[in-house]
């Protein structure tokens, strides 16, 4: 029988009262060879639910990591530590997997909580300081906007590219960046609980007092290389503020919607590190990473503006798209950024290989 031990639960305040659904809506046996996402309480739009199924089944054929979602209406009383850790074993979820490898995300609806279950040999991949982490700077911002669904698919994506990126080495942990405003959460493990109030806004906005000061530092810049820089140390401070100066009018619509810490502490570690490569040409530049043999970090745009050079938001997702091992290509080629392409091959699928 596969065990599992418990990882954490935290509690969502109010969601919204969708189409009830019984328990009994919960296949027997778990979900087909082709599913990883059973909604039985109807959270998740269907185009939603089969990227998601599409982005799950990547990582199974790739990691050999089965991870399952599961949206419940109700618990009917019942804990959902008890109810996770039954559902685990009864589905045997990591049984797609040579080692049993599972993973399994419950949402329950009427009660408000969300719980990971993991199995004993995936510890070092989902550590209890990542499950909390991702539960409480990406679901919790998502959920509190009112974009439950969304909240749940962006949540997927994470640890999707966490299983992903365990396995080229370059997996983000929550552990190794000394004190931040994450606070008790860096420590979370089993009971680990904290509650939203549904719908109270994104966290972490710029407080009003700073906001000049913030808005001063962020500018447009003067070179394509100072707006990269003022790009990644904003998301490294987590700044949220969908006016600074360095967003042009598309990349301010983006940065309006949910933005949570763990997709902003991913981007800064991402790409922090790294030493990029500009090339410009007129009032366009591009920001490459030559070095990247994993495909990972793709490029960024930039243009000049009356105000400076800004991030130009109208190329995303436009243009430039992943893979599901999280590897970036072209979507398309007609426009004006390819001139810093010429010393790349692109194949039939959009992925560009540095050819010097």
């Amino acid at each position: 029988m596969i065990r599992a031990i418990p990882v954490a639960t935290v509690a969502l305040a109010a969601l919204p009262a969708l189409a009830a659904c019984q328990r009994g809506g919960l296949p027997e046996d778990g979900p087909s060879d082709q599913r990883f996402v059973v909604d039985a309480a109807g959270l998740i739009e269907d185009n939603s639910e089969q990227r998601m199924n599409e982005i799950l089944g990547g990582v199974l054929d790739d990691t050999d990591i089965e991870l399952v979602a599961v949206a419940i209406d109700s618990l009917d009383g019942e804990p959902i530590n008890d109810f996770t850790n039954t559902l685990f074993e009864r589905w045997e979820v990591g049984s797609r997997t040579l080692a049993n490898r599972g993973v399994l995300l419950v949402i329950g609806r009427e009660e408000e909580q969300v719980r990971f279950e993991v199995a004993y040999d995936l510890e070092p991949v989902f550590t209890d300081a990542f499950v909390s982490y991702i539960e409480h700077e990406q679901m919790v911002p998502f959920f509190a906007n009112d974009e439950v669904g969304r909240g749940i698919e962006a949540t997927v994506e994470l640890i999707a590219r966490q299983a992903y990126e365990k396995v080229l080495g370059q997996a983000y942990d929550p552990t190794a960046e000394g004190d931040s405003d994450i606070g008790g959460f860096r420590t979370g493990g089993a009971g680990a609980e904290t509650a939203v109030t549904f719908g109270d806004g994104v966290r972490g906005r710029t407080p009003p007092a700073s906001k000049d000061a913030v808005r001063s530092h962020f500018a447009a810049q003067p070179t394509p290389e100072l707006a990269w820089d003022r790009f990644v140390e904003a998301n490294r401070r987590r700044i949220k503020d969908a006016d600074l100066g360095i967003y042009d009018t598309e990349a301010k619509k983006f940065m309006r919607g949910v933005v949570t810490n763990a997709g902003q502490d991913h981007l800064a570690n991402l790409y922090g590190g790294e030493d990029p490569t500009v090339r410009t040409e007129g009032d366009r530049a591009v920001i490459l990473f030559l070095n990247d043999p994993n495909h990972l970090l793709a490029p960024w745009f930039f243009h000049k503006t009356h105000e400076g050079w800004q991030l130009d938001g109208s190329m995303y997702p436009d243009v430039i798209g992943y893979n599901h091992l999280n590897q970036w290509r072209f979507r398309r080629r007609d426009h004006g950024y390819m001139f810093a392409f010429s010393d790349f091959r692109l194949d039939e699928n959009g992925f560009a290989f540095y050819r010097p």
